[in-house]
C-alpha cells in the first residue's frame, strides 16, 4: 500500500510539475511568436509604404526615411547637384489631335523612357511637370560623378527619343521630339513646402539656368544644350561642339553653351561639320560674319545648329551690329 501510494503521489507530482513547465516555456515562446509575427507584419506594411511612395519620392529618399525613422522637417543642405530640365517637343500640337486619354498614353510612354534612363544613372526624377520633366543628380544620394552621369543619361534620352520618333514618322505615327537643358553647380536640397505638405526638391541658381536651359535646343535646332561648367567637369568622357555664348534672364554672366555630341571613343558621323563650326564659330565672335556664314551654309541643310548659325550671321553681315560682344541675347529667357 505504501509503495502504491509512493508511485501516486509521484506520478500526481510529475504531471504537476510537467503542466507548469509547460506553461512557463510557453510564456516566453508565445511572447516570440507575437514578436515575429508583429515584425513580419510591420515589416510587410514598411514594404507597402515603400513601394507606395516610391511611385511619388525618389527611391534613394524613401529607403533613408524608412531606415532612419528621422522626422520630416522643412529646409535643406546646400549640395553640389546636376539637374535637368528636359521637355517633349510637339505636346501642344498632338493635345489638339489626340483625344485626351490617348494623349496622357502616348506622352506617359516617353515620359517613362527619360525616367528609365535617369534612373539608370543614379538620377531621381524630381517632377513631372505636364509634358517635362525636371531630375536631379547628387542628391538625395552622393553621387561624385553625377556630371558625368547627367550627361549621359541625356545623350541616352536624345538618342533614344529620336529613334522613337523616326519609327513612328515611319509608321505615320504621332512623336514627339525632346529638348533637354542640363547645368552643375550648388543647391539647396531639401523639403520646401508648408508644415502640412512637403515637397523633396532642389532650389537655387544652378537650377534657374538649367530651367533656362532648356528652351535653347528648339533655339538651335538640336536636343541637348548645356553649359560649359557642366562640360568641364567630365574631362574627356564626351565629345562636346560648343555652339554660342549667350545672355540668359536672370544671369548676369554669359553663358558657354555646349550640345553633347557622342560618347568618347565613338565615331562622329560627321567630323568635318564639328570642325567647320568651331572655326565658323571663331569667325563669328570677330564679327567676320560672310566667312562664318560660308562655313555654316555647307553643313546646314544636314545639320541644325548650323543651319541656325548661317542664317544668323548672314543677318548680321547685311546690317552689321554696332557694339558686336559675340554674346547672343535670348529675349525674355
Amino acid at each position: 500500500m505504501v509503495v502504491i501510494w509512493l508511485m501516486e503521489t509521484t506520478t500526481l507530482a510529475l504531471g504537476t510539475w510537467m503542466q507548469l513547465g509547460i506553461a512557463v516555456l510557453a510564456l516566453p515562446a508565445g511572447a516570440i511568436v507575437a514578436y515575429v509575427v508583429r515584425f513580419l507584419a510591420e515589416e510587410r506594411g514598411r514594404l507597402r509604404v515603400q513601394h507606395a511612395f516610391g511611385h511619388y519620392l525618389a527611391p534613394a529618399l524613401v529607403d533613408r526615411l524608412s531606415e532612419t525613422g528621422a522626422p520630416l522637417r522643412l529646409g535643406g543642405d546646400r549640395r553640389d547637384v546636376t539637374i535637368m530640365f528636359a521637355d517633349l517637343s510637339g505636346f501642344t500640337a498632338l493635345s489638339g489631335i489626340l483625344s485626351p486619354e490617348a494623349l496622357i498614353e502616348h506622352t506617359n510612354g516617353y515620359l517613362k523612357l527619360i525616367a528609365d534612363e535617369v534612373d539608370a544613372t543614379q538620377g531621381y526624377v524630381d517632377k513631372f511637370i505636364g509634358d517635362a520633366v525636371m531630375a536631379v543628380w547628387g542628391a538625395p544620394a552622393d553621387d561624385p560623378d553625377h556630371a558625368a552621369n547627367a550627361v549621359g543619361a541625356a545623350l541616352k534620352i536624345a538618342r533614344r527619343i529620336a529613334e522613337a520618333k523616326e519609327q513612328a514618322e515611319a509608321t505615320g505615327e504621332h512623336a514627339f521630339d525632346v529638348k533637354i537643358g542640363l547645368n552643375a553647380g550648388p543647391a539647396v536640397v531639401g523639403n520646401v513646402g508648408s508644415d502640412k505638405r512637403y515637397n523633396y526638391t532642389a532650389v537655387g541658381e544652378a537650377v534657374n539656368i538649367a530651367a533656362r536651359l532648356e528652351s535653347l535646343p528648339g533655339v538651335y535646332k538640336c536636343r541637348v544644350v548645356v553649359t560649359a561648367e557642366t562640360a568641364d567637369r567630365v574631362g574627356g568622357r564626351f565629345l562636346f561642339r560648343e555652339l554660342d555664348t549667350v545672355a540668359v534672364k536672370g544671369k548676369e554672366e554669359p553663358l558657354r553653351i555646349l550640345e553633347p555630341v557622342a560618347f568618347a571613343g565613338e565615331t562622329v558621323p560627321d567630323a568635318a561639320c564639328m570642325d567647320d563650326y568651331a572655326a565658323a564659330l571663331d569667325l563669328y565672335r570677330k564679327g567676320a560674319f560672310v566667312d562664318a556664314d560660308a562655313l555654316w551654309s555647307a553643313h546646314a541643310g544636314t545639320d541644325g545648329p548650323s543651319f541656325v548659325m548661317a542664317e544668323r550671321a548672314r543677318a548680321f553681315s547685311a546690317d552689321p551690329p554696332s557694339d558686336w560682344t559675340g554674346v547672343w541675347v535670348m529675349s525674355g529667357k
